[in-house]
């Protein structure tokens, strides 16, 4: 049992209070999650029937705004390199680049960055070994607070003070607490037939309880002083849709409105009027084999293709009037406008039909979603090469390690056509700019890219020499 839980700064006390922040925040990872895969607009209130019922009529007709504010910018973040401290790394660095595809960062990375955009944070966690060697595989693991906790240092944010992991050993049957604390980590156990943290839909935080044991003292990382925990945060801990969920319900209610009217008008609603004189029976009369008994007009008078009905002498056909549904169309675009001002994404990603609109304001709203997106590169750049940095310890290289030195090469955040890029970098090829900048800045290529094509200038030059 954890006996020094009252005591601050034990680990006890560490354990508890992170875990304690890990289950505080899951009905909010839960509500994102939500407006993440379009389920936010299921009704609570009713029972498992008419849930599923009407789950299903909303994955026919959600449209996953809060997706596509994330998909967007994340498709514009993306890691090509890095540069460190080492001899000759003007183009990047190979070894840091190999460690970052070695961990399967190449597409981690699109998983790493999303979880930041819907939960407004994500972690890079860095293995090593005891003892730091050249020969070390350290490795670059992401991860969400689906699993992660931590807690910065207040003078520097960018920095653990402790982190926690919360995960189940199916085959041994134990929920496991691993704390990570500057220079060393520390496992804490219990018993369990399943794992206790909730997962789907979480309404209630989730309370860790107190009957755990650690499972050994200690244990000394070996390739830093550090947590190797590194927290990536948008502003305010709040993800790229978080301070927008009004606007998104407003957007689902609009399609879900629609949508419900329509289905609600699939027929017209038609009704028979008697005629003044002579009211429609209500009985059948003494000659019909049903005498007396009550008329069912809903059985005589059923719609469908081929039915032919046989009015009585002055009735007349009444048909109800189809809703008109213009309004809410309008009512789903201007709030989609809204979205995309306030997301700071352009409105032709969330809305097609305003493609054509005009340049002034393609402009206007391309500079605002590049600025967005330079925001969050900026934010991830000391976790990524925090990660790195810490990777080239546990390989003893303190060269590479140093974190001043050291920053990811991002792809460019914008899209352009050849034509533009050719003529771009024509000019600054005039205007005296390195060939290499070139490369990089206009063309967007990678480090290995650069220096292939650095090569094949070099090739060219050669053969030409020579002919």
């Amino acid at each position: 049992m954890l006996e020094t839980t009252s005591r601050p700064g034990t680990d006890d006390w560490w354990v508890m209070e992170l875990a304690a922040d890990f289950g505080r925040d899951l009905p909010r990872l839960s509500k994102l999650k939500s407006y993440s895969d379009g389920t936010n607009a299921l009704p609570d209130e009713t029972d498992q029937s008419m849930r599923e019922a009407y789950r299903r009529f909303i994955h026919s007709s959600r449209l996953n705004m809060a997706d596509l504010v994330v998909s967007s910018k994340v498709a514009r973040l993306k890691v090509r390199g890095f540069r460190t401290a080492a001899p000759g790394d003007t183009n990047g660095d190979a070894a840091a680049w190999a460690t970052w595809k070695r961990s399967g960062m190449k597409v981690g990375q699109r998983d790493f960055l999303k979880d930041a955009g819907i939960y407004g944070s994500a972690y890079l966690t860095t293995t090593g070994p005891r003892v730091p060697s050249p020969t070390a595989s350290p490795l670059v693991i992401p991860s969400s607070g689906w699993t992660t906790a931590t807690r910065e240092y207040t003078l520097q944010p960018w920095k653990s003070e402790a982190a926690l992991t919360v995960g189940y050993d199916p085959i041994n049957q134990v929920e496991l607490l691993t704390l990570f604390r500057p220079g060393y980590m520390r496992q804490a156990f219990r018993r369990a037939l399943k794992s206790s943290v909730p997962s789907g839909i979480v309404r209630r935080r989730w309370t860790p309880g107190r009957d755990w044991d650690w499972v050994s003292d200690p244990v000394p990382l070996g390739y830093t002083s550090e947590v190797p925990v590194f927290k990536y945060s948008g502003a305010d801990g709040k993800g790229m849709f978080e301070k927008h969920l009004d606007t998104l319900d407003r957007i689902t209610i609009d399609i879900r409105d629609r949508l419900t009217i329509t289905a609600m008008q699939a027929f017209r609603q038609r009704g028979i009027q008697p005629g003044d004189d002579k009211p429609l029976p209500q009985f059948y009369p003494a000659d019909h084999p049903q005498a007396g008994q009550p008329i069912n007009y809903d059985e005589i008078y059923k719609a469908g293709p081929a039915a032919l009905w046989n009015l009585p002498p002055g009735a007349k056909m009444w048909e109800s009037t189809v809703t008109e549904i213009t309004p809410l169309l309008e009512a789903t675009k201007d709030d989609t406008k809204a979205l995309a001002s306030t997301t700071s994404t352009p409105i032709y990603i969330l809305s097609p039909d305003a493609a054509n609109a005009s340049a002034e304001g393609a402009k206007a709203g391309g500079e605002a979603f590049a600025d967005s997106v330079e925001e969050w590169r900026d934010r991830a750049e000391m976790p990524i090469a925090s990660s790195i940095s810490t990777s080239f310890l546990a390989q003893g290289d303190l060269v590479r390690a140093e974190i001043g030195e050291l920053e990811p090469i991002w792809g460019p955040t914008t899209r352009t056509s050849l034509q533009e890029q050719a003529s771009a970098a024509s000019q600054a090829k005039a205007s005296g700019m390195p060939q290499r900048m070139i490369d990089e800045k206009i063309w967007g290529f990678s480090p290995a890219e650069i220096e292939q094509a650095r090569q094949d200038r070099m090739d060219d030059a050669f053969e030409a020499a020579a002919s």
